[in-house]
Formats: C-alpha cells, sequence, structure tokens
C-alpha cells in the first residue's frame, strides 16, 4: 500500500545492485541438473467421483428426511421370557446336572 504523499513510480522501485544484475543476465539455464518431477496430488478416479457422488445423495436423503410421514406402529412381544415363578417350575434350573 502507499503511503499518503508518495508517489508509485519507476524511479521510487528499490534498485538491484549492478553485480547481481550481471550474475542474473549471465546465468545459463543448461547448467541446471534434470530433475524428474513426481506428481503427489493426483486426480480422484471416474470411481471415486462415483462413490462419493452417491456418498452424498445418501446424506441429503438422511437430512431431508420428514419424520412426520412416518406411521406410529404398536410391539408385540410374541416370545416373552418367563418370569421368576415360571422359571421355578422348570425342573431343569433346579436340578442342572
Amino acid at each position: 500500500m502507499e503511503a499518503a504523499g508518495q508517489e508509485s513510480t519507476p524511479a521510487s522501485y528499490p534498485r538491484v545492485k549492478p553485480d547481481f544484475k550481471s550474475e542474473l543476465e549471465s546465468f545459463r539455464t543448461e547448467t541446471l541438473a534434470k530433475a524428474d518431477t513426481q506428481e503427489k496430488n493426483c486426480l480422484p478416479t471416474a470411481a471415486d467421483v462415483q462413490s462419493e457422488k452417491a456418498q452424498r445423495s445418501v446424506i441429503e436423503g438422511i437430512e431431508g428426511f420428514d419424520a412426520s410421514r412416518l406411521k406410529h406402529a404398536e410391539t408385540k412381544e410374541k416370545n416373552p421370557l418367563p418370569d421368576v415363578e415360571g422359571r421355578c417350575l422348570n425342573p431343569r434350573h433346579l436340578n442342572p446336572f
């Protein structure tokens, strides 16, 4: 940002020292060593994109679920456990061996 009263002109830019400038001008890129680059951040495959879309649709379905459309259901115990008296009447509980 510019301070009040200062102009942004080429004359106000910082100057590069002449010896540094000559080094940059005489630099030869052929002297650099060759390097093999490896891509670390691979793009997702089509299968990854499809699975993410499927997961997203499941989450949207859960978030948009309307609980008021559910019906009330009565639960019925068809095979209740015997009470204490019923277990005492069973001879297998009296003598397990």
